[in-house]
């Protein structure tokens, strides 16, 4: 990752050569003949020439910021997303904020259109539904593309805020914004081709189950609905893990989408089953904590909403309100928490095999100086 304030270059590091040495001078011409040698007596004091200055890293640049640089153990991956939501809160919080809430806004707003939207009669019991406003269908198209662009920025927006606290940085909001602006589209793509490679692996399941419907041959609804489970819960789980992975690779490294990808691909290799098996474990986690949070909200929305049915409509807005803010919480959390796991896969991947911890020891030290 680069920008102004950059001192470290996240692309994938240049093909290894010799070191260059500089030029060697030419022999001095043969009709030049050398002077005798001095007297020992009348030679000069030898000086040692002085250390050309580097920036080697020392005990101080091996953890300059939240994790130490060496490869990330399996417990740091449980803990460090929370030090990184701390250390750098204003992206790997805020941005999920920024993104969730934008689309929840445009998403309430569609929904409030198409509940007062005349043609629709949703309102009106004995009412009939003569059309739909093209009002109405501009906003709702609109809100569905912010929930699309809000999945796939709000983890993205996290890497940037990772990236730097693991060198001890902070950075803004509006830094990370400048960072994954010209990559948006290419975020969106991946996305997009992550979508519709889990669809296609759930086309037998569906194929199968349409036929059972057809016939109303129960056992092949079985083996239908089973299929449509096994075959998505097998090709979400990696399909997701790359995808994740691969927007770290757009923003940190500047790629495109295809690019990425392959990119992703070299930085896994050897890691996949277990960065599989890191992202189950805490994904699993955060779903549950997040899930049990918004039922709580749902539940206490609930009483209200009984409480006061026949009181008018505030005990609906408040309903609809604790159904807003928990799931506006749920999912910046869990954006936040799981966009820093994949930065740290991403960044663990390039420890171990392109020791990038050396690089990232050098750039703190450099930094230091």
């Amino acid at each position: 990752m680069t920008d102004t304030h950059g001192v470290h270059d996240w692309a994938m590091p240049a093909g290894a050569g010799e070191p260059s040495v500089g030029q060697v001078p030419d022999a001095a011409p043969s009709a030049a003949v050398p002077p005798p040698p001095a007297p020992a007596q009348y030679l000069p004091p030898v000086v040692p020439a002085a250390p050309a200055v580097t920036h080697a890293p020392t005990y101080r640049s091996w953890q300059p910021g939240i994790i130490p640089l060496r490869p990330v153990g399996f417990g740091e991956f449980l803990s460090v997303p929370f030090r990184a939501m701390r250390f750098n809160r204003s992206v790997v919080v805020g941005g999920p904020t920024l993104c969730v809430t934008l689309s929840m806004v445009l998403l309430g707003a569609a929904f409030w259109i198409a509940f007062t939207d005349p043609s629709l009669a949703l309102l009106s019991p004995s009412g009939q539904i003569s059309g739909i406003q093209t009002s109405t269908v501009v906003v709702m198209i609109v809100a569905f593309l912010a929930l699309i662009l809000a999945d796939a920025i709000a983890s993205a927006i996290v890497a940037p805020g990772v990236a730097r606290a693991v060198l001890g940085e902070r950075i803004t909001i509006g830094a990370a914004l400048r960072t994954i602006g010209p990559r948006i589209w290419s975020l969106a793509l991946v996305w997009l081709m992550s979508t519709l490679a889990v669809g296609a692996a759930m086309v037998p399941g569906i194929v199968l189950m349409m036929v059972s419907f057809s016939n109303g041959d129960d056992a092949t609804a079985i083996l239908g609905s089973l299929t449509l489970i096994g075959f998505a819960v097998l090709a979400a789980l990696p399909i997701y893990v790359i995808s994740a992975v691969a927007r770290c690779v757009i923003v940190l490294e500047k790629r495109g989408p295809f690019s990425a990808l392959r990119r992703t691909f070299q930085v896994i290799k050897g890691r996949f089953w277990w960065s599989l098996l890191i992202v189950f474990v805490t994904g699993l986690i955060i779903y549950t904590v997040t899930g049990i949070f918004q039922q709580m909200m749902s539940f206490v929305g609930g009483i209200v909403l009984a409480i006061g049915f026949n009181g008018g409509w505030w005990a609906m807005a408040v309903f609809v309100a604790a159904l807003v803010v928990g799931a506006i919480i749920a999912y910046v959390v869990t954006y936040s928490y799981m966009g820093a796991v994949y930065a740290l896969i991403y960044i663990d991947a390039r420890i171990r095999h392109e020791g990038f911890d050396l690089d990232l020891a050098r750039a703190a030290e450099a930094r230091r100086a």
